[in-house]
């Protein structure tokens, strides 16, 4: 049976790719990833529109409050 630790995910940004020229068509003006202090999930964070969202649908990160870095 899987645990999971229901926790405020606080992430904190560990790296900055460029986005490809496609993605950049698409609206994606940045894009980071960044790893939780607590549980080490890392999560791609998106930059589209003046506001970050993730980029990967996680149903923990909508179940729970979550703290940007």
């Amino acid at each position: 049976m899987e645990q999971t630790h229901k926790h405020k995910h606080e992430y904190e940004t560990i790296y900055h790719p460029s986005p490809a020229s496609k993605a950049r068509a698409m609206g994606i003006e940045a894009a980071e990833i960044r790893r939780c202090r607590t549980c080490r999930q890392e999560m791609t964070f998106v930059f589209v529109g003046n506001e970050w969202f993730p980029l990967f649908e996680d149903q923990s990160f909508e179940e729970q409050g979550v703290l940007l870095a």
